[in-house]
């Protein structure tokens, strides 16, 4: 119906006129490139004797809903149709003269070109020429590589948790690394690695518009909160290399979707699956009574015509009830560990010794100290040595269940069930105003709540409740100016809500601690860490954690048909608003180290058989904006060689903050102040030269300079083509530059001067005395008065470029340039349509990456710049430890020597070192460096050191931008369309990966932790193998309608009773198989300071023989525990960062479904299935054990995937 009084082509033009002036206004500022999902045809209209035929009509209609588009033949008889949704399609070609020519069945495919031709025969009695056709199969048009996953499959296939994310590992290239893979309840669409990239860095799109926005709180990673119903999503394409100039901004791949629309008849769906834990196979380490598993997932769609070739609408709305066991084990105290008594424990077979508790005078305690005794047994803590507060917290613990446990097994274990209730549903609408204009829109949401209940509030039962609100929006308008001209618009809304909330711990006064801990009004029970294999208590990292954030994007581009070219040019901004507030620790943290109460502490050799870390206990808003412009240009040059041109611009600037809380390191920076001292104080090295001129400042931002400089060179050509070398055979190749996200596109915390971190510490002198928990000295704090000088909140910026010294200055940004990874991709191969439908292509394809940034996890990162040099670490060694004895620990022991502190001047009136360097007061408050090992009279060794010495620890910003990365690979993609019951997807990988870190800001990702560089200014030689090498990959979906019933190869006449029993079965499987990763050995003693120390490799035999399987059943070892030695201390190791020949548990997997078919009447099916995921029931075992000298390394604990779970469906279809 019109509107009264303004026609409907008014109502157009009004709509044109605001997507433009917004265009205008929008893209008058910087903007970038924008994912498209539609499809194009091209050909050539030609008559029966060759000659072209010009100005030739060309409509195409879309089966489902009737809408039609048209386009013309130019004098060279060329047309282009653009913007077409996957759908089927009939299309017609008229000429005056000729008898109309018809294809019919056309079906088109996420970003698909390809090319039909027309031959028109002169008029006649037949009026027109039908052709029936199938969907083009073979990309005669681009270069691009990637795979289509239709309907088909995302529909029938077997998918764990019905997350259609899951079917990118069809794709060629992906592959699934140990600490990546797919869910649904947490996001994490982006976690897989494609070619040889990073993960989490492809970007997923949605009907056009993204949907991957950065990781929350992490530059340089994508993540997807929003996952779309098995049951809207139409198709969708992964595109991972050589692909158009439009697409940017990821790491080499994009994953795009379509979404379902309405047609002219009402169609929908209802269905349930279901999952219950009688039908699931024991978990390999669980033999026990199986653990209650339930997993219901239901819903609806339906979608029509509100107007019959005008306006339809989809809607589909899930709702996902589950619940999980939670397998918690661990060592807790025993009853007697409680009261003191440690005479009868396993874990201390050399004893318990007295820490020296209130020795606060000038004689030293006793090294080595004195062993613990009551009434002449030993190892039994007198009840006036047992601090109150500690054993109170030992209460919490629950007590041993397991009697007859064998340390170091587990001697408590528990069973608790996490729920995971959710609902999503889906609305999208599509409008045709006019013959020329078109607008759709769309609305998702998605809540999900995960709740645990509280045991023991570590890993084991952490007590967390995780919500999560996504909304995702989107409009798309199309305006056909000419049919030789079609400008698209889109603007989408990405918003997420997600805080984690702790469930019920246990309150500080509960313990008798100090209100003085409590945070951000937090009264909870601080994080309590103690020595493996004792189990910790009340991890609060990442609990209670705050975060939303928003992503706006708008696009537009015109697309413009001029003879043989086919121009695409455009644009898109990108604004990215992060609200995330994760406190690490907000109510303090304790480290009890079993060094405490061993006979000599800090002895290097951690001792495991000697102290206890339960008798320790006993004594005592950001924004950021991503830009681009691009020009695309697919030229016909001849009727079988097409050529491909691109070129894109990017910038990305990098996060600011809303009130300006952040800082930048300026590692160069000149603060005035020189300190002519030597940086040894021993005098046994002079070369070590003077302290002199102290560089490295804090800079502020202003209001005019909010921001690291911004990366402006990043232009990506693009080339590619595609040649016909047969009807049935393309010849293709590509290659193009693209960027990768950028790392400084956001950050969780804001500047360290805007933060507070206090820190007590048990002691200042390597254990001679204790500092912490006594008293009742004022100089002194103690376990229930942490801070009795008071505590101040942050610095702010009231000591300008001398903030932070005396701690650690660990700002996420500093003064050099963010700057994008460069990523260079290649590929050449050859596509191949055999009989039967089915086309085979092979492909090599490669990349190089540069500029990517270093791993950081842990206190080893290179955002850090403050760090021990090797030069000065060599003449340590040579010194001290020439000839390498892996006993003796000389060189930490003089880094840790308590030395005079040249900085206390800096710090408090009574300094015991002053000299002309100091001020004439001090310049910081007492009351802000209270906590301040600076304020003190020495400090240790190290620090001064450094070429930074004025911090405490680490002085950090961007990590380090020089990472680079190699991809080669053979890859062989097999197709069939569904003909003769059956089709199937499926690629097979052959490639090899190598770089100089596999990891990025956040290394937790992939489970990259110990990508750690061993020597942080001697990055080249951690040259090597990646941590994500995935030789071999083979994944295949088949899908087989069994050949029996009506209508099909054996019973085709069947009576319809036996036809219900035997008719209408399909058998539909995925298979993988996969290599492991390669293995990344550490030193568990460690003593490589600021570095991640590698074992020395001794002999040549790794491995023990045994397998994965082997090793976890006989508790032994697939690593030869003697081949792998210390190296000594701070002298690194020999071995490589990952082992090429030493490799993880591969995957062999098969998901199969059997489903039967119920044909009630004409259009309505139900269909019932029975689904086995990991149907063999094949264990892919975790890493082993990988510290050297730990006594476990090569030991086998667990698995990374589940074991075999059913799953039953049903689903009515009409």
């Amino acid at each position: 119906m019109s509107m009264p009084g303004r026609s409907q082509s008014s109502v157009a033009a009004w709509i044109a006129v605001v997507f433009a002036v917004l265009s205008t206004v929008w893209l008058a500022g910087p903007v970038w490139g924008q994912a498209s999902y539609t499809a194009q045809i091209r050909g050539v209209v030609m008559d029966q004797t060759g000659a072209v035929v010009p100005k030739a009509t060309i409509t195409i209609t879309n089966d489902a809903t009737g809408i039609s588009e048209t386009s013309r033949s130019d004098d060279h008889g060329l047309y282009v149709l653009t913007g077409l949704r996957p759908a089927v399609y009939t299309i017609k070609a008229d000429a005056a003269g000729f008898r109309p020519a018809e294809e019919k069945n056309v079906v088109l495919q996420v970003a698909q070109q390809t090319t039909i031709d027309f031959t028109l025969h002169p008029l006649g009695a037949i009026t027109t020429v039908e052709v029936t056709t199938a969907a083009p199969l073979l990309d005669t048009e681009s270069a691009s590589l990637g795979t289509d996953v239709t309907n088909e499959y995302v529909r029938d296939i077997p998918l764990y948790s019905r997350s259609m994310f899951g079917l990118v590992f069809l794709a060629g290239g992906v592959t699934e690394t140990t600490g990546s893979g797919i869910t649904d309840n947490y996001p994490s669409g982006t976690n897989f690695v494609s070619n040889g990239q990073r993960n989490a860095t492809a970007q997923v799109t949605l009907d056009g518009s993204p949907i991957s926005a950065p990781e929350q709180g992490e530059g340089g990673n994508s993540n997807v909160y929003y996952q779309p119903s098995v049951e809207i999503v139409q198709e969708f394409k992964v595109q991972n290399n050589s692909f158009s100039a439009e697409f940017g901004n990821n790491g080499g791949t994009i994953v795009n979707m379509v979404l379902k629309q309405g047609t002219n008849n009402f169609h929908g769906s209802g269905w349930w699956y279901g999952q219950r834990s009688n039908f699931d196979a024991r978990d390999f380490f669980n033999t026990g009574q199986k653990p209650d598993h339930v997993r219901d997932q239901y819903g609806f769609s339906l979608g029509g015509p509100l107007k019959k070739n005008k306006t339809f609408f989809f809607v589909d709305m899930e709702k996902v009830r589950q619940q999980d066991p939670i397998n918690l084990e661990g060592i807790v105290p025993t009853p007697a560990e409680r009261m003191g008594d440690f005479s009868s424990s396993p874990a201390n077979s050399n004893g318990i010794y007295d820490p020296c508790a209130g020795n606060q005078g000038s004689t030293p305690c006793p090294n080595p100290r004195n062993r613990f005794s009551v009434n002449g047994v030993n190892d039994i803590i007198p009840a006036d040595k047992i601090d109150p507060i500690g054993q109170a917290i030992l209460n919490l613990y629950p007590l041993p269940n397991i009697s007859d446990a064998v340390f170091p097994d587990p001697n408590w274990r528990q069973v608790i069930i996490g729920t995971d209730p959710g609902w999503q549903f889906d609305v999208k609408l599509d409008h045709q105003v006019t013959s020329n204009h078109r607008i759709g829109g769309r609305y998702s949401r998605h809540h999900d709540l995960y709740t645990a209940p509280t045991i023991i509030g570590s890993d084991q039962g952490d007590g967390v409740i995780y919500l999560t609100n996504a909304q995702n929006a989107g409009v798309e308008y199309n305006w056909t100016i000419t049919p030789a001209k079609l400008w698209t618009s889109r603007f989408s809304v990405d918003r997420v809500h997600a805080p984690g909330i702790s469930n019920k711990y246990p309150t500080l006064s509960s313990v008798g601690l100090n209100p003085i801990l409590a945070s951000n009004g937090l009264t909870r029970m601080p994080t309590t860490n103690v020595d493996d294999p004792f189990l910790s208590l009340f991890t609060q990292c990442c609990v209670d954690t705050h975060f939303a954030h928003t992503l706006f994007s708008y696009s537009s581009a015109l697309q413009w048909v001029r003879g043989a070219h086919s121009i695409k040019f455009g644009g898109e901004q990108r604004i990215f608003f992060n609200n995330f507030w994760q406190p690490d620790n907000p109510t303090g943290i304790f480290n009890f180290s079993r060094d405490v109460t061993t006979s000599q502490p800090n002895n290097g050799l951690g001792d495991e058989n000697q102290g206890n870390p339960f008798a320790t206990i006993l004594t005592g808003y950001a924004y950021s904006k991503e830009t681009a412009f691009y020009v695309q240009d697919d030229w016909k040059a001849t009727p079988k060689l097409t050529l491909n041109f691109g070129l894109r611009y990017e910038r990305s600037t990098p996060y600011a903050e809303r009130n300006n809380r952040l800082q930048f390191s300026d590692f160069t920076g000149d603060t005035g102040i020189s300190i002519p001292l030597d940086r040894d104080a021993s005098g046994m090295f002079p070369q070590f030269g003077q302290i002199g001129e102290i560089r490295g400042a804090t800079v502020f931002p202003s209001s005019g300079h909010r921001n690291s400089p911004v990366d402006r060179n990043n232009f990506a050509p693009r080339f590619g083509f595609a040649y016909q070398l047969a009807s049935n055979t393309v010849l293709r190749g590509g290659a193009g530059v693209f960027y990768g996200m950028n790392v400084a596109t956001n950050f969780q915390y804001a500047g360290p001067a805007f933060a507070k971190t206090a820190t007590i510490y048990f002691t200042k002198d390597n254990f001679a005395h204790q500092f912490a928990c006594l008293g009742p000295s004022p100089l002194q704090p103690t376990c229930n008065s942490p801070f009795p000088g008071g505590l101040s909140g942050p610095q702010g910026t009231k000591y300008g470029k001398l903030a932070q010294w005396g701690f650690s200055n660990s700002s996420d940004l500093d003064t050099g340039r963010a700057r994008n990874a460069e990523i260079y991709q290649w590929n050449f191969g050859i596509q191949h349509m055999l009989p039967g439908q089915i086309v085979v292509g092979v492909d090599y394809s490669a990349n190089r990456s540069t500029h990517l940034p270093w791993a950081g996890a842990g206190g080893i990162s290179t955002r850090n710049r403050n760090f021990l040099p090797s030069s000065i670490r060599n003449a340590l060694v040579a010194t001290l430890n020439p000839t390498h004895d892996p006993t003796s620990t000389a060189v930490t022991d003089y880094l840790n020597t308590e030395v005079p502190n040249p900085f206390q001047c800096f710090f408090t009136t009574s300094a015991a070192l002053t000299g002309l360097w100091c001020p004439a007061s001090p310049i910081f408050d007492a009351r802000d460096v209270s906590d301040s090992r600076y304020v003190d009279d020495t400090i240790p060794q190290q620090l001064l050191l450094e070429p930074h010495p004025q911090f405490d620890g680490g002085f950090e910003g961007l990590p380090t931008l020089n990472a680079n990365s190699w991809y080669h690979s053979l890859q062989i993609r097999f197709q069939k369309r569904a003909s003769h019951y059956i089709s199937f997807e499926g690629n097979y990988t052959f490639s090899k990966s190598t770089d100089d870190s596999s990891a990025g800001r956040n290394a937790w990702l992939g489970n990259l932790w110990l990508d750690n560089a061993q020597l942080l200014d001697n990055l080249k030689a951690e040259h090597g193998i990646s941590s994500n090498d995935t030789p071999h990959r083979l994944t295949a979906a088949i899908i087989f309608d069994l050949p029996f019933g009506k209508d099909r190869w054996i019973g085709g006449a069947m009576n319809p009773v036996l036809d219900a029993v035997l008719g209408g079965w399909s058998l539909n499987t995925v298979v993988t198989l996969q290599s492991g990763q390669p293995l990344a050995l550490f030193n568990s003693a460690g003593l490589l300071a600021d570095g991640n120390q590698r074992p020395n490799v001794i002999c040549s035999q790794l491995t023990t023989g045994l397998s994965y399987r082997d090793a976890a059943k006989s508790r032994g070892s697939v690593l030869n525990q003697d081949c792998f030695g210390d190296p000594g201390d701070n002298i690194p190791g020999n071995a490589p960062r990952h082992f090429s020949n030493l490799r993880g548990d591969g995957i062999r997997n098969l998901d199969a479904s059997l489903s039967k078919q119920f044909t009630i009447r004409e259009g309505k099916i139900l269909q019932v299935r029975a689904e086995l995921f990991n149907a063999f029931n094949h264990q892919r075992f975790a890493f082993p054990d990988l510290g050297s000298g730990d006594g476990a390394l090569g030991t086998v604990t667990s698995t990374t995937n589940n074991f075999r779970r059913m799953q039953f469906g049903a689903r009515f279809q009409f």
